[in-house]
């Protein structure tokens, strides 16, 4: 329990260390919903549409307007339930009657505590992960690449995108099905391992893939039938009812998004891009994660490993979701910083270094390029965590959605610019004058805090 309070701890830390929310219009719904129904009991967002299309922001494309004349968010609302919650202290002020910018710099703020915390929950859940599957030296090591190589800092813990629920659940979905084959008779791990599962997929459509794996590992697992019937019970639990409210609100069971428009893209440039492109591959922002192709080869050549299965879940799962992105038609992610929409998968690809990192003990030279590359991964990650989105680089010269060819200059790439646009020292500033001048922060939130956030 200390370690874990100690794991938690640091991960929440260095998370908010940035003093803001790194938030997109995606993850404005996100954000609002969960405020909406704390003080409305309604998951309508009408006033907070309006106020975004009054105030300048053309593309509202975050909130659908319904056959019912109301606005609702455009994205799954799994996540949003999730933290609710975590909003739930903020029930005694008048949300109704402030006005809606105000609103929405709370639900902002409030938007970086909720990621921040749900991916430092899930850094302490992978650690106990990794440990069901390796030593307690390759947890340590490989729990820092999955809390600060990779997309989850930068991504997942900076504002409620669905990628950090995502890992958490693809996480607890792994732990929970190790936990119950080592003793099958327990129906309610069973349970709880299958509504990770389907809570994963409720959460993004694109983790279905892993869902249906899971559960063909329980099919094949020699578990009892009480225990197979309640992870199916605790998948279709999640599923059912975000697929009945999709129903009932849009008529449509996949909700707003248009099944046909998904997998207008190229392949090929989609898999080359989001592995290679310089303001989008995963191997150029987090290149720790070519181990998990060496681990991946390693593992095939000697497969006679603890939970092999879990293996191969990771492999197939990462291996599915990289080719279903890359069929999307915005394979780049839209205005983001680096490969966010791998971030579902991540856990799965650092457990596929566990084969790559047993050649560390043996190796100075393969110790030294693991060291190299999760100290570059890491210092990626900061560069999104403190400087991004300075320097522009997703709008300018030319919007990435209009000029996507600008993915592949590497001379003008979003690392380098990043980088050379320095911090966002605006919070620190907004910090400093809390201590220094308290009675001010009110008119200076009101002044630089939306513009911030």
């Amino acid at each position: 329990m200390r370690r874990s309070g100690f794991i938690f701890a640091i991960s929440f830390v260095v998370f908010n260390l940035n003093l803001r929310p790194i938030p997109s219009g995606d993850t404005a719904p996100a954000a609002l919903l969960p405020l909406s129904l704390v003080a409305a009991h309604t998951t309508t967002l009408d006033r907070f549409a309006a106020w975004y299309r009054d105030t300048g922001f053309t593309n509202t494309a975050w909130f659908t307007r319904s056959v019912d004349g109301h606005y609702y968010s455009s994205f799954p609302i799994a996540v949003p339930l999730l933290v609710t919650p975590l909003y739930a202290p903020f029930a005694f002020l008048d949300f109704r009657h402030m006005p809606a910018g105000q609103v929405i710099l709370l639900a902002r703020v409030l938007e970086k505590i909720s990621a921040s915390l749900i991916a430092a929950l899930s850094v302490v859940a992978f650690f106990h992960l990794i440990g069901k599957l390796a030593d307690t030296s390759c947890a340590w090591l490989l729990t820092v690449a999955y809390a600060f190589g990779s997309p989850t800092w930068a991504i997942s813990s900076q504002a409620l995108w669905q990628h950090g629920p995502s890992e958490l659940a693809l996480i607890l979905g792994l732990l929970l099905l190790i936990e119950t084959t080592a003793n099958p008779s327990r129906v309610l791990v069973a349970a709880l391992a299958g509504c990770s599962a389907g809570f994963a997929a409720a959460i993004r459509l694109s983790n279905l893939w892993p869902c249906v794996l899971m559960g063909a590992y329980v099919a094949l697992a020699k578990w009892p039938s009480r225990s197979k019937s309640a992870f199916a019970a605790g998948a279709l639990l999640p599923l059912l009812a975000v697929l009945a409210y999709n129903l009932r609100i849009f008529g449509s069971a996949f909700g707003t998004y248009p099944a046909a428009w998904l997998l207008e893209g190229n392949l090929f440039e989609g898999v080359t891009g989001l592995l290679f492109s310089p303001s989008r591959g995963l191997f150029i922002f987090c290149p720790i994660f070519l181990f998990s192709v060496l681990g991946a080869f390693l593992w095939f050549r000697d497969p006679k490993m603890s939970h092999p299965r879990v293996y191969l879940i990771c492999l197939l799962a990462a291996a599915a979701h990289l080719l279903f992105l890359a069929k999307f038609r915005l394979w780049w992610g839209g205005y983001c910083y680096g490969p966010r929409v791998l971030t579902d998968v991540v856990p799965c690809l650092v457990i596929l270094m566990i084969p790559a990192v047993r050649l560390l003990n043996n190796s100075r030279v393969w110790k030294a390029a693991f060291a190299m590359a999760l100290a570059f991964s890491i210092s990626v990650q900061a560069v999104g965590a403190f400087c991004y989105p300075n320097g522009h680089w997703d709008a300018l010269p030319r919007s990435v959605d209009e000029q996507p060819q600008r993915l592949w200059d590497w001379r003008d790439n979003q690392i380098a610019r990043s980088v050379s646009a320095g911090p966002v020292l605006l919070p620190y500033r907004l910090a400093w004058v809390s201590v220094t001048h308290p009675a001010s922060l009110s008119e200076t939130l009101r002044h630089d805090g939306v513009t911030l956030w």
